[in-house]
This record gives C-alpha cells, sequence and structure tokens, in this order.
C-alpha cells in the first residue's frame, strides 16, 4: 500500500535506474520462484492425492503433463512479457534520461497499477487449464471420466486461487514499490484514488479464498462423507466464487459512490491544498469522512452475507444433490458461517488500513466537526474484533468436537459392522464344510436366520442380496417391527464390487457392505453381497444425548469466560481512555483546578495520563502568570492610551500646520514661477506694446491729413498708411491679449471645478508663455491629432505642460539644430502627449531620482527640485501615468496618458496635494518613468492621425 511519504519509506533503496530495473526483476523473479513452489504444494499435492496419481504409470503421466506444462509456461511467459512491456520501456527511458511521450506514461503507469490483478486471474486460469488438460489426456489413454475432468479442474481453481493471491499481495507490493520511483509526481491522493477499489477487491478475493479453503479442508478432513462426494462438492466452488466476487464488487462500487464522487471533484478542481480549505463545502467532505469510516464494516457485512448465502446455497446442493446427511450438511452451513465471522474480521481490518490514507487527506485539508462525526466508538470496535475472535475459537471447537464425536462413533459402527461382516463368512464357509454341499444363496440366507442372535449385536440388521439376476433383497432384524425397507439407491451400492460406507440418515442407520466371496474346495464362490447396519449416533438414544449437552454446556461455559474476559478487558482499556477524553476536553475550556488521575499503572495509558496532568500544572502556572501579565498589560494598555491620545491631539495640531506649511511652500513656489516668467512675459508685452506706442504718433499726422490736406494725392497716401499703422496696433493687441489669456489660464487656482477644455489649445497657450524661451534657437513641431476635448483641471494641466515644456527648453539650451517635439493622440477613453527634445538626455544615476521631491541637478539658486515631484503628482490625481525614455546624447522622450473623463475621486483629493511647479525649479531634463504601476517603455510607433505642418520657429514682432 502506498504511504503518505513515500520518499521517506523508500529514499535510498535504489541509487539509479538501473539499479532500479536490475532490483525490480531479481525480486520478481525472487518472488516468482518461491510461489511456483507453494503453488506446487497447494495445487499439485492435492491433485494427486484426491485423484490418485500415484497409480498412474509414471510413462503414461510424463508423457501427458510434459505438453501440458509447456504450453501453459509458454501462454505465461508471452502474456507477461506483454504485460510488462511498457514498464520495461520506461524504465530504458529513464535510465538513458529520456523522457516518454504521455500517452507511453500513461500506459506504462496503468499496467504497472493492473499487472497485480492480472497475474493473479491469469495464474489461476493457467491453473485450472493445467489440470483440466491432465484430465482430457487422462480420459484419453485412462479412465478417466468426464466428472472427474470437471472434478480435478475445480479442485485446481480452488488451490490456484489461494496460491494466487497470495502471489498478488507478494507482487503487488514490488509493483507498488516501483510505481512510487517512475511516477513521483502523483500525488498519494490520486495514488489511493487509482487503486483502493482493487486493494478493496484483493482483500475480499484473499478472504474468499482463504475461507473457501478453510471450508474445503474441513469438509474433507472432518466431515463423514466420501471423497466423491467431496469432489462433487468442488465441482460448484468456482462458479459460487465468481458470483461471490461479482456481487462484492458491484454492492462496494454502489456504496463508494460517493467517494469516487469526491475524489472526481477534487481531481478537476486540483485542490491538494496543504492546509485546511474552508472555501469547500465542509458538510460534503463530513458525510464522506463518515462513509469512510464505515465503509469497512459495511464491506465485511457484505462479505458475510454473501458468504453466507453461498454456503447455504452449497448445502442446498449437498443435501438434496448429491445426498450428504443433514447433520453434516449443517454442520457445514455452521463451519461456513462461523468462518465468514472470523474472515470478515480480518477483511475489515485491511479495509481499514486502505482506507487511513483517505481519511487522513480528508483530517488534514477539511476542517471537520470531530464531535458530529457519528462513528462506531472503541469499545465497540473492540468488542466487535474480540467477540467475533472468541465467538468464532468456539464455535469452531464445538463443531469440531461435534464432529470428532460424529466420525468417532461412524468409525465405531463401520468397524462393527465390518467385523460382522467377517463373522459372517466365516458361518457361511463353516456351514458349507459342514454339508458337505457346493455353497448357494439360499445357505447363506440359511446361515442368516439360523444364527443364533445372541452371538452378535442384538440391534444390527442384516440386508442380503444374491448374486443371481433378478434376486430379491432379504432382511433379517430390526426388532419385533423388523428390518426397515432401505431407501432404492442401496441397491445399486449393494451391486457394488469392493464394500462402502453406509450412512442412512432417514433411518438412523450407518453400516457397512460387503461382498460375500468363500472358499470351497479351492473354489471361489460370489454369493452376493451383504449390508450389516447399526442404529448411528442419533439412534442410539440416551447414550448420544448426554454427550452432546455436555458439548453444549461446555462451549456456552467457554463463550461466556471469553466474553466476560474481553469485556471487562475492553473496560480496562476503554474506561482510562475515557477519562482522559473527558479530563482533555475540561482542560480545554480552561478548567484546570482538577487533577488528572493516572489510575495508577504505568503503562501507555498511565503515562499519557502522567504527560496529560504535567500539562495541566504547566498550563496552570502559565495561566496564573498570564493572569497577572493581562492586569499588568491593562493598565499598561490605558497609560498607553492616554499617551497615545495626547499625542493623537499634538500629531493633528503638527499636521494642520504642516499643511499650512506646505500651502505657504507651494503658493510660494508659485509666486516664485510666476515672478520668474515677468521678466520674459514682460519683454514678450514690451514688444507690442511699444509697437503700438510708436504708431500713435504717425498715426495721428496721418489723421491730420487726412481730415487738413487738401491734396487728394496726401490723402490717398495718408490713408493707407493709416491702414497699415491699425494693423499694427491691432496686431500688437491681439498678441498682448494671447499673453494675458494664457498668463490667465496658468494662474488658475487648484480648487476650481472639473471643466471641459481643448488639450491642443492648452498646449498652445503653455507655448505662448514660454515663447521668450523658445523663439531664439530652438525650433518647435507640433503634431496634433483630434483629440478633442478632454475633462479634467485645465489649470493643472497648463502646469504640468508648463514644466515639461520648461525642462525640454532648459535640457536644449546652447545646443545647435534643436527642437522639441509635441505629438498629441487619442482613442474612445485615453488621451496621450508625448514631447521629445534632442537634448543630452539624463544619466543612469539620476534616472531613478528625478520624481523624488527637492532633488534636482540645477546649481544653488537656480531650482527647488520641486517641479517634477508635483507634475507627477497632477497626472496621478488626473487618474494618469507619466513614463520616460531618455537615450543620454540622443533625445528624452516623456509621455503623459489621461482618461478622457477621470473619476471624481481621482482628482478630488486633499488640498495638502502638490501644486503646479514653478517651470524650471526641478531638474534641467524630463524625468524618469513614475512610481506608478505603469512603466512600461514608450515607443515612437503610433498611428498617423491628421497632422499640422511644423510651424516656424517663433520670431520677435518688429
Amino acid at each position: 500500500m502506498d504511504d503518505l511519504d513515500p520518499t521517506a519509506s523508500l529514499g535510498g533503496v535504489w541509487t539509479s535506474w538501473a539499479a532500479r530495473e536490475v532490483g525490480f526483476r531479481r525480486r520478481l523473479l525472487l518472488s516468482g520462484l518461491i510461489l511456483v513452489l507453494i503453488e506446487l504444494a497447494l495445487v499439485g499435492a492435492p491433485l494427486w492425492f484426491l485423484f490418485d496419481l500415484s497409480e498412474i504409470a509414471p510413462a503414461t503421466l510424463a508423457r501427458i503433463a510434459i505438453p501440458v506444462v509447456i504450453g501453459v509456461s509458454v501462454i505465461w511467459v508471452a502474456v507477461t512479457s506483454a504485460w510488462f512491456a511498457p514498464l520495461q520501456r520506461l524504465l530504458r527511458a529513464r535510465r538513458r534520461g529520456e523522457r516518454l511521450p504521455s500517452a507511453a506514461l500513461q500506459v506504462a503507469y496503468r499496467a504497472a497499477l493492473l499487472t497485480t490483478w492480472r497475474l493473479c486471474v491469469l495464474r489461476t486460469l493457467l491453473w485450472t487449464l493445467a489440470a483440466a488438460g491432465v484430465g482430457v489426456f487422462l480420459a484419453r489413454y485412462d479412465d478417466f471420466t468426464t466428472l472427474q475432468v470437471v472434478e480435478m479442474a475445480s479442485v485446481a481453481f480452488l488451490q490456484a486461487w489461494a496460491a494466487s493471491i497470495l502471489r498478488a499481495v507478494l507482487q503487488g507490493a514490488i509493483l507498488a514499490t516501483l510505481r512510487l520511483h517512475l511516477f513521483p509526481e502523483r500525488t498519494w491522493l490520486e495514488r489511493f484514488a487509482d487503486g483502493y477499489q482493487g486493494r478493496l477487491l484483493l482483500v475480499a478475493a484473499a478472504v474468499f479464498g482463504v475461507a473457501l479453503a478453510a471450508l474445503s479442508g474441513f469438509m474433507h478432513f472432518f466431515l463423514p462423507i466420501s471423497v466423491e462426494q467431496y469432489l462433487q462438492v468442488q465441482i460448484y466452488v468456482p462458479p459460487a466464487a465468481i458470483i461471490g466476487l461479482l456481487s462484492w464488487r458491484q454492492i462496494s462500487r454502489y456504496l463508494t459512490r460517493d467517494i469516487r464522487a469526491y475524489i472526481s471533484a477534487a481531481s478537476r478542481s486540483g485542490s491538494a491544498p496543504s492546509k485546511p480549505n474552508p472555501d469547500r463545502p465542509a458538510a460534503t467532505a463530513t458525510a464522506v469522512y463518515r462513509l469512510a469510516q464505515s465503509l469497512p464494516y459495511r464491506l465485511a457485512v457484505v462479505s458475510v452475507l454473501i458468504w453466507s448465502a453461498l454456503v447455504a446455497g452449497g448445502a442446498l446442493i449437498g443435501r438434496y444433490g448429491l445426498r450428504i446427511e443433514q447433520d453434516d450438511t449443517i454442520l457445514m452451513v455452521g463451519v461456513g458461517v462461523v468462518m465468514s465471522i472470523g474472515a470478515a474480521i480480518y477483511e475489515s481490518l485491511w479495509h481499514r488500513e486502505t482506507m487511513r490514507i483517505f481519511l487522513a487527506h480528508l483530517t488534514v485539508h477539511h476542517q471537520l466537526p470531530v464531535r458530529e462525526l457519528v462513528s462506531l466508538s472503541l469499545r465497540t470496535k473492540l468488542v466487535l474484533s474480540f467477540g467475533g475472535l472468541v465467538l468464532f475459537a468456539c464455535a469452531m471447537a464445538l463443531f469440531w468436537g461435534f464432529a470428532q464425536y460424529k466420525n468417532l462413533v461412524t468409525d465405531f459402527v463401520s468397524r462393527q459392522a465390518g467385523l460382522s461382516l467377517a463373522w459372517l463368512r466365516s458361518e457361511v464357509n463353516a456351514a458349507a464344510a459342514r454339508t458337505g454341499a457346493e455353497p448357494t444363496s439360499s445357505l447363506v440366507e440359511t446361515v442368516i436366520e439360523s444364527v443364533d442372535r445372541r452371538s452378535i449385536e442384538a440391534n444390527a440388521i442384516f440386508y442380503y442380496l444374491p448374486a443371481d439376476h433378478g434376486a430379491e433383497l432379504t432382511s433379517v432384524g430390526g426388532g419385533p417391527l423388523g428390518a426397515p425397507v432401505l431407501p432404492w439407491y442401496i441397491g445399486g451400492l449393494l451391486r457394488l464390487p469392493r464394500g462402502v460406507d453406509l450412512d442412512i440418515d432417514s433411518m438412523a442407520l450407518s453400516g457397512r457392505t460387503g461382498r460375500l466371496k468363500v472358499r470351497w474346495r479351492d473354489r471361489g464362490y460370489d454369493l452376493g453381497s451383504v449390508a450389516v447396519l447399526y442404529p448411528n449416533y442419533r439412534g442410539r438414544g440416551e447414550s448420544v444425548v448426554r454427550p452432546l449437552k455436555e458439548l453444549w454446556l461446555f462451549f456456552l461455559a467457554l463463550f461466556g469466560a471469553c466474553t466476560g474476559i474481553v469485556l471487562l478487558t475492553v473496560g480496562q482499556f476503554v474506561k482510562p481512555i475515557r477519562r482522559l477524553e473527558r479530563r482533555a476536553d475540561a482542560m480545554a475550556r480552561g478548567e484546570l483546578a482538577e487533577p488528572v488521575s493516572s489510575g495508577g499503572e504505568s503503562d501507555e495509558i498511565g503515562r499519557l495520563s502522567f504527560a496529560l496532568e504535567e500539562m495541566r500544572r504547566a498550563l496552570r502556572e502559565k495561566l496564573r502568570s498570564t493572569e497577572e501579565i493581562n492586569l499588568e498589560l491593562d493598565r499598561a494598555v490605558q497609560r498607553r492610551t492616554a499617551d497615545l491620545a495626547k499625542k493623537n491631539r499634538e500629531l493633528a495640531e503638527t499636521l494642520d500646520k504642516l499643511t499650512r506649511a506646505q500651502e505657504k511652500l507651494v503658493r510660494a513656489e508659485k509666486m516664485a514661477s510666476i515672478g520668474q516668467l515677468v521678466a520674459g512675459i514682460a519683454h514678450e508685452i514690451n514688444n507690442p506694446v511699444n509697437a503700438m506706442v510708436n504708431t500713435v504718433g504717425p498715426l495721428e499726422e496721418a489723421v491730420d491729413v487726412l481730415m487738413n490736406d487738401p491734396d487728394p494725392g496726401q490723402k490717398s497716401e495718408a490713408a493707407g498708411d493709416v491702414r497699415d499703422m491699425i494693423r499694427v496696433v491691432q496686431r500688437g493687441a491681439e498678441r498682448t491679449k494671447a499673453i494675458v489669456r494664457a498668463l490667465h489660464n496658468y494662474s488658475r487656482t487648484d480648487d476650481e471645478q472639473q471643466v471641459v477644455f481643448d488639450l491642443n489649445r492648452s498646449i498652445d497657450d503653455s507655448l505662448a508663455l514660454l515663447r521668450h524661451l523658445l523663439k531664439q534657437h530652438i525650433r518647435v513641431e507640433r503634431d496634433y491629432a483630434e483629440v478633442g476635448r478632454i475633462r479634467g483641471h485645465a489649470g493643472q494641466l497648463n502646469q504640468v505642460f508648463m514644466n515639461l515644456l520648461t525642462n525640454a527648453a532648459q535640457a536644449l539650451s546652447g545646443r545647435d539644430g534643436a527642437c522639441i517635439r509635441i505629438e498629441t493622440r487619442a482613442d474612445d477613453t485615453h488621451v496621450s502627449i508625448r514631447i521629445i527634445d534632442n537634448g543630452e538626455g539624463i544619466s543612469p544615476e539620476v534616472l531613478p531620482r528625478i520624481f523624488d521631491p527637492f532633488f534636482t541637478t540645477k546649481d544653488v539658486g537656480e531650482g527647488t527640485g520641486l517641479g517634477l515631484s508635483i507634475v507627477h503628482g497632477l497626472v496621478e490625481r488626473h487618474g494618469g501615468t507619466i513614463e520616460v525614455e531618455s537615450e543620454p546624447g540622443v533625445r528624452t522622450v516623456f509621455a503623459v496618458t489621461l482618461p478622457r473623463h477621470p473619476e471624481a475621486s481621482a482628482v478630488s483629493l486633499p488640498r495638502a496635494a502638490p501644486a503646479p511647479a514653478t517651470p524650471g525649479a526641478s531638474s534641467p531634463t524630463p524625468h524618469a518613468p513614475p512610481r506608478s504601476s505603469s512603466s512600461r517603455p514608450i515607443s515612437d510607433e503610433r498611428p498617423a492621425p491628421e497632422r499640422r505642418l511644423p510651424e516656424p520657429p517663433v520670431e520677435a514682432e518688429p
């Protein structure tokens, strides 16, 4: 049987696959040789003695046996080689380090699993066929009958079955060990599911086989039946055994259907957890546990019922078909039932061992309600086991005593009848010598009728059948009523050439028949047959009643004494265990005051009691210490709670101060940002304002010309100048308005509501504010797609674009061919913005830290290091992600992905969240991947939507 931990029981047995193959072959070969010797003893010896094979000529027997043995051996070698071929292939592949396909592995595993039963069945069939073949040859070359051939095959079947069960047990253990090595990936639950039905059936077959062999031996050695009757009974053994096993198998499959369903569900779900699984329904596991726990006893009861039914059927056949005496039939039934009880005890014990693995699985992987599991108590199990054993032993003693008593009486009657037959032969010889006449049947009748009845047993009855054809049966004796009429079949027995024992159950008579052969004047005369009958053990009245009563009283006294011993012994085992169980439950509930009583003995139960008492004392001391510690802990917890409340108040005040300080810092940072923008914006506004101021004077003069100069030519020229100057003023005003609008959008506060705005226009506003940084030497390329309008905080996102564009512009400072490329893309749910510059990039050492607050690579006074950190926070507040890719000396790309409609929870964060940073206040290059979950590398491969043409570098207004 596979163990829970195969490596623990089999580790280190074989060190290589070659050694395993050699060990596997050697063990099978050695066990096979031993089993062949056992089979010769169990099968060959009964056949040799029951059928008197020693009387056959050795040459004839050799001529018959050699072809049969050769044929059976060839079949055995061919079939077993085919069965073991998948295992041999797998062993060779493992030795070469190869791996077979899954289909070949399945075939090999199935072969290793089924070969045990196949060997058992094949061996039984081969011995049966060999016996039948020998019988057929003996019928051809000797005087064997067809009935004897069938009897020989039946005897061989029963004996070979017992030997094959032993083969299955021994070689099955070898194959189980091999399976553990060849298929280590299978869990022990899978191995149990594959083999438990076969093990249950193997145990049942072993019990059936041993019980049948024992019953057959009892009938042969202890029942007063003839060899012919015994062999005829054996004819019915093979069909009865097959019917019994098939019935048992069907019933067992019906009883185990819930176990199969559980295992199938566990296999489908792949549940092999190492700890209890509370998700699986506990009710199903509990029901399966109850079934698995009671299954051995249910199967034992099924075996007793099937066995009893088969024995009853065999008894009916023996009584009415084979004319076995009624008492012998009853004795056979009683012995069969008692043997079935003893066999059921063994069967239940083996079945419990088989189900142990499954019960262990259920208890490990499920939290079972132990106290709700209904099962046989330990007392009941012990009483059933020991009581069944006592009943088996006492009943077998009773039956054996009765059989011995009956055999003694029957042997006495048979010997007495033989003496009477010898006396009658001597009297006939003496009468023939006195008369000098040739002996005839009339002389025999005269001798029988004139014999002095006092010289022989007064209760003897003589039946004489002359040798003449058609002669009638005559009888003498029987008391006043005369000799009773013999049954019809006794006449056939009287005509047999040899004498036989008679046991006429209906007449309560036993005796013997014999041929009356005398010699007169050197000639032999066959004068017929004589049967001498005496009352058998049932016809002897009080002389037999008293011994039977004494036998019954002995049985009852012995059974009662043994039962009392069993009950007392079981009680001494169970009562202390129950007391320990109750005390353990009380200790689990915390009742540690009452001591654990050991009962005063130092056996295993006593030592367990001592251990529990020591544990109780230790737990009590620990509990007392724990209570004191708990009281001290309660006081400490109260003090800690007060301190914690005070600390929490202080922490809340400190947090409020930090929040206000953070808000001030963010405002200061934003004011610094605006201050840094002022110079550039002032220059940007100064150009159009100067243009407008410088245009006002010439515009006034041109207006005067239009109003006062009478010359049409001068007026026409002045009108053209006015239009040109008005266009200059208009462009300056629009430029100033755009700068003011962009500045207004940038200066929006963080607590504004979400709005729907144009993303591309927001990026253009940021470019407008940074015009003074870009117009000198940086070329800006716009590649906008129709992203449409998105929802969010426009001011916060403008700050994001402003900061990233500022970093890109600063990274391109003093670089020839500087270019910033802005791409926008969109799908149904998200928009993405990519800002690419061809600056120096970011070094790998700096890249992981650029999101950290206050980290900057600028000189002191040029930045605070909050810019990129705030940008990262703003993007995450909108539910988006920011990603970066930098190739030092080549380019830096960062991408912002935003949802079209961000959730309110993603943007409505506390005021303490970072505010927009100052452009240029962070590190001078785009930052590293954000600390969010999105960190995939940025790819330049994007779909090609509608694009704008690149705009020329921004130039200053004239």
